[in-house]
């Protein structure tokens, strides 16, 4: 579900930035620890308990086909997004602050 959030709020931005003259030459790379969520979104395999999430993917899928999105899988360890959305535990919380800055870039 989040995974489909974030591909519509890519479309806005990608939109966005060529309206304002900055063309988007590649497709725009999502990090995404849920490999269930990945494999889903590359070959929809609809099974008894993913059915009611068929439509969501379908349009993740075209976005992907387009070359549009990208989905990069990262270790859950690895995921910056976690430091808005969780209570991190000090050492973890201190190992994303520096990413969240811009002080150092993630590998691509």
């Amino acid at each position: 579900m989040a995974f489909t959030s974030c591909a519509c709020e890519v479309v806005y931005a990608r939109k966005l930035a060529g309206e304002l003259g900055f063309t988007q030459l590649g497709p725009t790379k999502i990090y995404e620890d849920n490999e269930g969520a990945i494999v889903l979104a590359k070959k929809m395999h609809l099974r008894n308990r993913s059915k009611h999430i068929g439509l969501r993917f379908c349009f993740v899928q075209h976005l992907i086909a387009a070359g549009i999105i990208e989905p990069v899988h990262v270790a859950s360890g690895n995921q910056h997004a976690d430091l808005g959305t969780k209570a991190l535990a000090d050492q973890s919380f201190n190992y994303h602050v520096p990413y969240l800055y811009g002080e150092v870039l993630p590998k691509s």
